[in-house]
């Protein structure tokens, strides 16, 4: 098995994003849990959590494409 130290750091900064992406992901369904008003009115109004995870996605996606194009 590899060491971490032996994977490009292309791949390991898609790890990064990707599990930035899956913490907000896990904050929104927690708001959600929490809050009946927020689930029932979050396609009008959105908030912070729906902002974070809509800027998790746009990072991820970028840093994935740097990875398929082979940049650090």
């Amino acid at each position: 098995m590899r060491e971490d130290t032996d994977i490009p750091e292309r791949y390991l900064a898609a790890e990064r994003e990707c599990e930035r992406f899956l913490k907000v992901v896990d904050e929104l369904r927690a708001r959600f849990a929490k809050d009946e008003t927020f689930a029932k009115y979050i396609d009008i109004t959105g908030g912070p959590e729906t902002a974070a995870v809509k800027r998790a996605s746009m990072d991820l996606t970028r840093q994935l494409a740097k990875m398929r194009r082979g940049e650090a």
